[in-house]
């Protein structure tokens, strides 16, 4: 799948090469966002954490201090047919101020089926998603980073 849009704050990042900057993913939910980040110089991605999106800015500041962030890659929710809904509005303006506050490249990214992929990875492994959900949330995000990091 194809990255939607770009948003890019066109502000320099530190003198790291892009191979040692990490990506980080965001499965934007209503209650919950689900974060995965890449492993530096590798195309490898790892579930971060699910947190409350009240605690989003506060969790993304850390997150941005503790790691080199080159790029962030925000899940689209589109609809089953391709078009645009209250959700994948809703993640275009995430994705705008995600830019905006922490001057990084940020870009949108089709995440159709990515929770319902999740879902069925935990009922693989015998767990009930109902009674994981942070665990969806996570895993979504890491499914979308995987996708990102396969397509560069």
């Amino acid at each position: 799948m194809n990255a939607k849009n770009k948003f890019d704050s066109s502000c320099e990042k530190s003198a790291l090469s892009n191979d040692l900057l990490r990506v980080l993913a965001i499965d934007p939910g209503e209650k919950r966002v689900g974060l995965a980040i890449s492993i530096p110089g590798l195309k490898i991605s790892q579930p971060l954490k699910t947190v409350a999106r009240i605690h989003l800015w506060g969790e993304l500041g850390k997150i941005f201090e503790a790691y080199e962030i080159g790029t962030v890659v925000v899940g689209l929710p589109l609809r089953t047919d391709g078009t645009s809904g209250k959700e994948a509005e809703l993640a275009e303006v995430l994705a705008k101020e995600v830019s905006h506050r922490f001057k990084v490249e940020v870009e949108l990214w089709d995440e159709r089926f990515s929770t319902k992929s999740a879902e069925e990875a935990l009922r693989l492994l015998g767990k009930k998603p109902s009674r994981h959900k942070e665990s969806v949330d996570t895993i979504a995000a890491t499914l979308i980073l995987d996708e990102y990091l396969s397509s560069s």
